[in-house]
């Protein structure tokens, strides 16, 4: 008997369905690495006009470019790169992916490091403030009946968030 595991798919919407998902995301990240969506839809075993269709039904309902293509002269040299866009939801996608996989397998959800600034209470929570190294502050909420040691303010801290807990290093 096979022990069953959970498995998930990721795709993002807008309120016109289905705009960026596995497919698009490897197209991306092909072109990415080779700087031609031809190289790209070729790796991937699809041909270029699927993979351009694939593309521009998403910047269609995004209303913006994924890839930014430019025509080579007599000699060749075209190729495409990603915009902005582009980049920003490849990132996203990759990010949020990993996080439910790490939370699938029991793997750290969120690391979070830096300095306690603040810990106050809030109904049933207690509301811990971390200002990391970038400046970033980070607001956790936690039930007041979980147990806190040596949380105090000014000091450094390393947070491990699971699903259901997280862990405290020093």
């Amino acid at each position: 008997m096979s022990n069953p595991k959970p498995v998930f798919k990721l795709w993002f919407e807008t309120d016109d369905g289905y705009v960026f998902g596995p497919g698009i995301y490897s197209i991306l990240k092909k072109v990415d690495e080779f700087g031609t969506l031809k190289q790209a839809a070729t790796s991937l075993g699809m041909s270029y006009r699927y993979a351009w269709g694939m593309i521009k039904k998403a910047e269609i309902k995004l209303g913006e470019p994924l890839i930014l293509m430019h025509k080579g002269g007599s000699y060749g040299g075209g190729g495409a790169k990603l915009s902005d866009n582009g980049k920003k939801l490849l990132t996203e996608f990759n990010m949020l992916r990993e996080k439910i996989y790490s939370t699938l397998h029991d793997e750290p959800k969120i690391k979070v490091s830096g300095i306690i600034e603040s810990i106050t209470s809030n109904n049933d929570n207690k509301i811990i403030n971390i200002i990391q190294n970038d400046n970033t502050v980070i607001n956790i909420a936690v039930q007041s009946s979980y147990p806190i040691k040596n949380l105090q303010i000014g000091k450094q801290v390393e947070l491990e968030y699971y699903i259901d807990s997280f862990k405290i290093k020093n």
